[in-house]
């Protein structure tokens, strides 16, 4: 039989969904901005000069295994706003953690004192 949560469980799941809501969008990873040469260095005057064509780059992990892929320059603020929302979101996932063991503590020392 399934127990069901008691208030202050439930008080927290609300105030860690409300918290979540305002962080959509939220990415694990990270983005770069990087300089590379381009595929035609025989043919591009920059790349032969040295220089390099900025870009931005997204690496992120998928089924363990490292991931990158390029950014055009209009989506960068909104990937930026989601890379720091999955940051603050995973700080909130730790405390969570946190404060998921001192609820269980507090519960089971409650039901130990009422026996």
């Amino acid at each position: 039989m399934k127990k069901k949560p008691d208030r202050e469980e439930r008080d927290a799941r609300e105030a860690f969904l409300a918290a979540a809501r305002g962080l959509w969008p939220a990415v694990k990873g990270s983005l770069a901005r990087v300089a590379r040469p381009c595929g035609r260095p025989g043919q591009c005057a920059a790349c032969r000069s040295g220089r390099r064509h900025p870009m931005w780059i997204f690496t992120f992990r998928q089924e363990g295994r490292l991931r990158c892929r390029y950014v055009a320059e209009g989506l960068v603020p909104a990937l930026r706003r989601a890379v720091a929302n999955g940051r603050k979101l995973e700080k909130r996932l730790s405390e969570e953690g946190a404060a998921l063991i001192e609820r269980y503590r507090r519960a089971r020392s409650s039901r130990e004192a009422q026996e």
